[in-house]
């Protein structure tokens, strides 16, 4: 199915004609799922872990485009980092501006049961990897003119490390605090990494002598933190676009393969799909607020058996976390392919 990313602004208009007549949803609860594997005949036990993205924005951008391509733990007893976290072969870019106060889910990752110190996160750094556009009001005297995309040539990648057009840079975080998961679900078990872009070494401008352009230096060396959770269920997260893949047979949870945003934005604008799958919970006690975006009618839902044919199609999902980490959702709206909201 060809996905174009006007389907999120049809989605919102029907929900802001609609919204008023519901009242808003609150959270369902559910127990935290774990998995125990084996290997030559020992078990070992994993919990489930969010990951979450985010930052700490700049007034002088409005795109800082990233390509997050793994997150693994360093365990507290020693021996090899732990990998909890990858992206597919195309691994889309997200927009750090974007995501001011908000977190954007990597995944809900199941994390061998144990204590860590630490986390290494590999970004792209191959010429590209980074996108850069200047906002439209920068500070006064600022090194580029006001909404001027950045050539990619003139972007330098600090620290990277590879060959040819496998360039990363590792960023190694280390933890105020241990992170502990349980087989059981530790309440607050999040792992959040921040991006601070107000940081004055991370992106830094220069014309080196003689050149006649600025160079634009990129450092991901400091920049980046475990952002502390207090409270798990106050966690704000973006909306999530992509396609159903599956409805649990209960009626409990959807499946989802999750879509961004193609950057630098693109006229018509369009959907990049990943191979990201994320199950999210409806919410069984006080009901999700459901929009059928092609009927043009609202619904307040305590299963998702009550949506009729909800797989395949392609849904924007408001959602938050439970204390126990359950993903649960609070709004969704819904189109099918062909839809009114599909048109570009």
């Amino acid at each position: 199915m060809n996905l174009t990313m006007p389907r999120y602004a049809a989605c919102a208009a029907i929900a802001t004609a609609i919204a008023v007549t519901l009242a808003g949803c609150g959270g369902g609860s559910s127990g935290t799922s774990t998995m125990t594997s084996s290997s030559g005949g020992a078990t070992m036990q994993s919990g489930s872990m969010p990951l979450v993205v985010s930052d700490a924005s700049s007034d002088d951008w409005a795109l800082v485009g990233v390509k997050v391509l793994s997150v693994a733990l360093v365990p507290q007893a020693g021996g090899a980092n732990v990998t909890v976290f990858t992206a597919g072969a195309d691994a889309p870019y997200l927009n750090l501006e974007q995501l001011d106060n908000l977190g954007e889910i990597l995944g809900n990752v199941s994390v061998p049961v144990g204590t860590y110190t630490g986390a290494v996160l590999t970004v792209g750094g191959n010429p590209g990897d980074v996108l850069l556009t200047v906002a439209a009001d920068p500070q006064a005297g600022f090194a580029a003119a006001a909404g001027a995309s950045i050539p990619s040539t003139t972007i330098d990648i600090q620290h990277a490390s590879g060959s040819g057009s496998s360039l990363t840079v590792p960023i190694d975080i280390s933890f105020d605090t241990p992170l502990v998961i349980t087989a059981s679900g530790t309440p607050n078990a999040a792992l959040d990494l921040e991006f601070d872009l107000s940081r004055p070494a991370f992106i830094v401008g220069h014309q080196p002598p003689g050149a006649g352009t600025t160079i634009w230096a990129v450092s991901f060396d400091g920049p980046v933190r475990r952002h502390p959770i207090a409270d798990i269920t106050r966690l704000v997260l973006r909306h999530m676009y992509g396609n159903v893949m599956s409805v649990a047979s209960d009626g409990s949870s959807i499946t989802i393969t999750k879509d961004y945003p193609l950057l630098p934005v693109a006229s018509p604008e369009t959907a990049v799909a990943s191979t990201q799958q994320l199950t999210i919970l409806v919410d069984g006690t006080n009901g999700t607020l459901f929009y059928d975006v092609d009927a043009g009618t609202a619904s307040k839902i305590t299963s998702f058996s009550s949506s009729t044919a909800l797989a395949g199609k392609y849904v924007r999902i408001a959602a938050r976390y439970q204390q126990d980490g359950t993903l649960v959702a609070t709004r969704i709206w819904a189109a099918g392919p062909g839809s009114h909201a599909a048109a570009v």
